[in-house]
C-alpha cells in the first residue's frame, strides 16, 4: 500500500513539473528564433546563432535538433530533460524542483531511484567499469601505429603509461581513459579523414546508453594536491600540461556546463587557469566560461597567451593553437617553462585575492570600518562626474556620482536619447571615461547619424540625421561637412564609447554578462569599469515565464549591483505612462511598467515641455516652436536636488540641445535665434 501511495504521489509531482517548461527550473542561453543553446552539445552558439534546442509550447517537450541530445527526435519531457542535465535520480530531481515526497519509506526510496522520467521501472545506472578493456588496449600500444602517433605528438613513454593510453586495433584508434577508475574513455581515430564513418569525427565519444554521460577528462585534478589547475579543450592538451609538470582537466570541447555543474556540487580550492584554444572559437568560449566561473565564486585567470603566445594568425609560423601544439613546435622545455610561469602568476594573484579578502573583512568590522570610510571619502572615489552642462551639474550637486543608478524619463519625442548622447559623448571626450551605450530601439548606424548631426551643427553645418543616413544623396558640401564631423567623432569620442556591441541583445542576462565581462577586462588593466547607458529599460526581455514586474525588479537590482560592485555609473532611460504623456506632468510615479522603479533609483530625472509645466497645457496644444522648449526636472535625488529645474532648447533635426537662461530670454522666438 505504501508503494502504491508513493507512486500516486510521484505521478502527481511528475505532472506538475512537466506542465512547466524547462526554463522554469534550468537557466538556458537564448539563441535565435525563440530557441536556445543546447546545454549538452553546445549547438546554437555558431556564427548565425541558429537555435538548436526547442521547447514545444503544446507539451513542453525538449528537443535538440543538432545532436539529438534529448531522446532524439521524440524529445524529452521537462523532468526527463532535468534528470539528464543534473545526472540525478527522479527523487533528487523532485527535490531540486521544490517538491518533496511525503510517502518516502525505505522501499519507496528505492523505487524513486529506480523510476525514470516516464514512470517505467528501471535500475539506477551504476558507473561503468572499462578497466579490463582499457588494460588490453594499453598492452597493445607499444610498437603500434598509435605508439608512433603519440610519440609524434610529443608524449613520452612514461606519460603514455601514466595515462594508460592504448590502441584499439579493431577500430584503429588511440584509446584515452578519462579517469583512473576506468569508467569512461575516448577514442582518437587513426583512419584518414575520408575513411572515418559518416557522422563520426577524429575524436569519438562512447554512446551515452553504453557509458553514461561524458565526464570531465582528469576531473579528479580539481580536488588533488595541485593548487593550480589548467582548464583546456582537449584531452591531449591536458596530458601535455601534465607531462610539463602542471595539473590539468579537459572540457572535451568549448562547453562549460560539465565544469560548472561539478563546481556547484563540489567547489575546488585550486586556482584555475583557463587555457582554451588560441582561435576565435576558443577565445569566445573563454569569455563565456570566465563569466560562469565568476558566478560560482571560483578564482581563475586566463592563460591562453601565457602558454600559446600572443600571435593569433594561423598563417604565422610561430602560431600555436593549443598546448599540445606548443609541445610539438617549441619542445617540452618551452612548454614546461610556460606552464610554470602561468601557474606562478595564478598563485600570486590567488594569494593576493585571499589577502585582500582578509583586509576587506577587517575594514568592514569595528574600528577598521570607520578608518576605511574616512580613507574612501577623502579620496576622489565619490567625486561628482560633470555632465558638461552647467545648469544640470548645478542642479544635481556637481554631476553624477559613482555607485548610482540614474533614471531619465520622458514622453516619446521629447529628446531623452539625444540628451543622453550629448551628456555621455561629452564625458567620453572630456573625462576620458569608458562608456557602453546600449540602445535597444535604434541601430548603431542611427545612433551614429544623430551624433554626427549634432557635431556638424556645432561646426556650423545644419544636416539632419535622416540626411546623414542617406549618403548616396549627399551634395559635395554635405559630404565635406559629414566627413569633417565624423573625423572629430572618430578622434575624440569613438576610442572610449561603443554603441550596441554585436554580442549583446535585449535579453537581460546577455546585457549583464557583457557589462560584467567588460568591467573585469578594464579592472585587470587597472582601468575604471565602464559607465553603462541602457536606452531604454522597458525594452529589456527576460525568461519565458518572467512577468514585467519581476523582470524590472531583477533588472534594476542587477544594474544597481553592477554600479556598486565596480564603483561606476548606470544611466537608464525609461518611458513614461500615458497619463503623464497626455498632460506633460512628471513625477516619481511617471514611469511606465516599472514596478515602483522610482524607489530603486538614486537620481531620477524627467524631461517635459516647458509650457506644460508653466501654463498647465497639454502637449497637444503646443505649437511646433513651443515643443522645442524643454525642461529637465529632478524628481528624486538621494543626495539633494529634488524639484530643481533646468530649461533647455531642443532641435530635433540635428539632435542638438542648448542651455537657455529663461529669465533673460522669455520668448520662444529668441530661443530659436540661438541656432
Amino acid at each position: 500500500m505504501q508503494l502504491e501511495a508513493y507512486e500516486q504521489e510521484a505521478k502527481q509531482i511528475r505532472e506538475k513539473i512537466n506542465e512547466q517548461p524547462l526554463t522554469t527550473f534550468y537557466r538556458l542561453e537564448k539563441s535565435a528564433g525563440g530557441q536556445f543553446v543546447c546545454p549538452v552539445c553546445g549547438s546554437g552558439t555558431g556564427k548565425h546563432k541558429t537555435g538548436a534546442l526547442s521547447i514545444r509550447k503544446s507539451d513542453n517537450r525538449v528537443t535538440c535538433f543538432a545532436g539529438g541530445c534529448f531522446n532524439g527526435d521524440k524529445g524529452e519531457d521537462t523532468l526527463g530533460a532535468l534528470r539528464k542535465l543534473w545526472s540525478c535520480s527522479e527523487r533528487e530531481a523532485f527535490e531540486r524542483c521544490g517538491y518533496h515526497l511525503t510517502t518516502a519509506s525505505s522501499s519507496a526510496g528505492k523505487t524513486a531511484g529506480a523510476t525514470n522520467a516516464s514512470g517505467k521501472g528501471q535500475q539506477p545506472q551504476q558507473p561503468k567499469d572499462f578497466k579490463p578493456e582499457l588494460e588490453r588496449y594499453a598492452a597493445a600500444l607499444e610498437g603500434s601505429e598509435a605508439d608512433r602517433y603519440l610519440t609524434g605528438r610529443g608524449f613520452t613513454r612514461d606519460t603514455m603509461q601514466r595515462f594508460q593510453l592504448g590502441y584499439d586495433a579493431a577500430r584503429r584508434c588511440v584509446t584515452i581513459p578519462y579517469n583512473s577508475q576506468g569508467s569512461y574513455y575516448g577514442r582518437r581515430s587513426l583512419l584518414s579523414e575520408n575513411r572515418i564513418p559518416q557522422g563520426k569525427g577524429k575524436f569519438d565519444k562512447l554512446p551515452e546508453r553504453q557509458a553514461g554521460k561524458e565526464p570531465l577528462f582528469n576531473g579528479d585534478a580539481l580536488y588533488g594536491e595541485a593548487d593550480v589547475v589548467f582548464v583546456v579543450e582537449g584531452a591531449f592538451d591536458a596530458i601535455s600540461i601534465e607531462q610539463a609538470g602542471g595539473a590539468a582537466i579537459s572540457l572535451n570541447g568549448t562547453g562549460a556546463n560539465k565544469l560548472i555543474e561539478q563546481l556547484e556540487k563540489k567547489p575546488t580550492d585550486a586556482a584555475l587557469v583557463v587555457c582554451l584554444d588560441n582561435d576565435e572559437a576558443g577565445r569566445k568560449a573563454s569569455a563565456g566560461i570566465e563569466a560562469k566561473l565568476d558566478e560560482t565564486g571560483t578564482f581563475f585567470i586566463n592563460g591562453t597567451a601565457a602558454l600559446m603566445g600572443r600571435i593569433q594568425d594561423p598563417a604565422d609560423d610561430a602560431f600555436c593553437k593549443d598546448p599540445n601544439e606548443v609541445l610539438q613546435k617549441r619542445g617540452a622545455e618551452t612548454l614546461r617553462w610556460a606552464v610554470e610561469a602561468a601557474a606562478d602568476e595564478a598563485r600570486r594573484l590567488h594569494n593576493m585575492t585571499a589577502q585582500e579578502a582578509e583586509l576587506e573583512r577587517r575594514q568592514r568590522t569595528g574600528a577598521g570600518m570607520i578608518e576605511a570610510f574616512f580613507g574612501s571619502i577623502q579620496s576622489r572615489r565619490f567625486e561628482p562626474i560633470p555632465t558638461g552642462i552647467t545648469d544640470i551639474d548645478r542642479a544635481i550637486g556637481g554631476g553624477f556620482m559613482r555607485q548610482q543608478l540614474v533614471l531619465l524619463g520622458a514622453a516619446p519625442g521629447v529628446g531623452k536619447t539625444a540628451l543622453a548622447q550629448w551628456v555621455f559623448e561629452g564625458m567620453s571626450e572630456r573625462e576620458a571615461a569608458q562608456i557602453v551605450y546600449l540602445n535597444l530601439e535604434m541601430s548603431r548606424e542611427q545612433m551614429l547619424a544623430r551624433s554626427i548631426a549634432r557635431i556638424a551643427a556645432s561646426q556650423g553645418q545644419r544636416i539632419p540625421a535622416a540626411t546623414i543616413l542617406q549618403g548616396y544623396r549627399w551634395t559635395d558640401e554635405q559630404r565635406r561637412a559629414v566627413l569633417c564631423a565624423a573625423l572629430e567623432y572618430q578622434n575624440k569620442i569613438a576610442p572610449r564609447l561603443i554603441y550596441n556591441p554585436d554580442s549583446v541583445v535585449a535579453d537581460l542576462d546577455s546585457i549583464l554578462t557583457y557589462i560584467e565581462a567588460e568591467a573585469r577586462r578594464a579592472e585587470k588593466a587597472d582601468l575604471p569599469a565602464p559607465f553603462v547607458v541602457l536606452d531604454y529599460l522597458q525594452y529589456v526581455t527576460g525568461g519565458q515565464r518572467e512577468d514585467t514586474a519581476s523582470l524590472m525588479k531583477r533588472a534594476v537590482s542587477s544594474l544597481k549591483s553592477y554600479a556598486v560592485k565596480h564603483n561606476t555609473l548606470v544611466f537608464a532611460i525609461i518611458a513614461h505612462q500615458r497619463a503623464s504623456n497626455r498632460t506633460g506632468t512628471i513625477t516619481m510615479e511617471s514611469g511606465r511598467d516599472t514596478s515602483a522603479l522610482e524607489y530603486s533609483a538614486d537620481l531620477q530625472l524627467g524631461l517635459t515641455f516647458t509650457q506644460c509645466l508653466e501654463k498647465g497645457v497639454s502637449p497637444d496644444e503646443l505649437t511646433p516652436e513651443e515643443r522645442r522648449l524643454i525642461t529637465l526636472k529632478v524628481v528624486k535625488g538621494r543626495f539633494g536636488g529634488f524639484g530643481r529645474k533646468v530649461n533647455l532648447f531642443f532641435d530635433g533635426e540635428t539632435m542638438t540641445y542648448h542651455q537657455i537662461a529663461k529669465e533673460r530670454e522669455p520668448e520662444a522666438e529668441r530661443y530659436s535665434m540661438r541656432l
